[in-house]
């Protein structure tokens, strides 16, 4: 397994709101965990030693809730962005330092899921600049790719589920914003399509949605 990680947690996550108005997403609750909790465990579970998070509206309640990483048995460092977002590549492109140009793991914290991290023990193949998961599109999406052979291709039947293992040199080799535009842009991705338990906690009815699925 990659030993080192990043989670994606500065959003503000308007769509939530009311729920969101005095914690940032990342720290509501899915049974007795937070969804930052939740992936930290995952990743701790499954080897790897070191975390960077990205935190922006209201992150200190994340930074107080995780502190240092040594009650999960790794190490976590807070990338804090300020208030105002940088969009997602951005926020990894600002802590690349800390992965010693070496392949990571990054997970979106505000996705539910029952996938094992521990399946990506993958070595990036050479030419290849990310591995990324993905799942069908749900009713909600419009969908972000489609996939032929190994390697995502453009179209809209599966939905990128947040979840990948990606070389640094992907975010020095483009300057966008968002990780989205730059999964869109270039060719030496692949990937594989996961087909267990995975939702996007974007909106209150889906949060209630996995609250009832555990309860069953």
């Amino acid at each position: 397994m990659i030993k080192q990680a990043m989670i994606l947690a500065a959003g503000r996550g308007n769509r939530m709101m009311p729920l969101t108005r005095d914690i940032p997403k990342s720290m509501l609750k899915i049974g007795n965990m937070t969804l930052i909790e939740d992936k930290i465990v995952r990743l701790a579970e499954a080897g790897v030693e070191k975390i960077v998070i990205n935190t922006g509206y209201l992150g200190s309640y994340i930074h107080d809730h995780v502190g240092n990483g040594s009650k999960y048995g790794l190490d976590i460092i807070i990338s804090d962005e300020g208030e105002m977002p940088i969009g997602t590549a951005n926020g990894i492109r600002k802590t690349l330092d800390e992965f010693n140009d070496e392949a990571f793991v990054v997970v979106n914290a505000d996705i539910w899921t029952n996938y094992l991290f521990v399946d990506l023990n993958y070595q990036l193949v050479e030419n290849y600049l990310a591995h990324i998961i993905l799942a069908p599109k749900p009713i909600y999406s419009g969908g972000d790719f489609d996939i032929i052979g190994k390697s995502i291709a453009q179209g809209n039947k599966y939905t990128y589920t947040g979840i990948g293992v990606y070389s640094p040199k992907l975010f020095t080799k483009y300057k966008d914003k968002e990780l989205g535009d730059i999964l869109k842009k270039e060719k030496n991705i692949n990937a594989e399509i996961y087909l267990g338990l995975w939702d996007d906690i974007g909106t209150p009815e889906r949060l209630n949605a996995a609250r009832k699925t555990i309860s069953l």
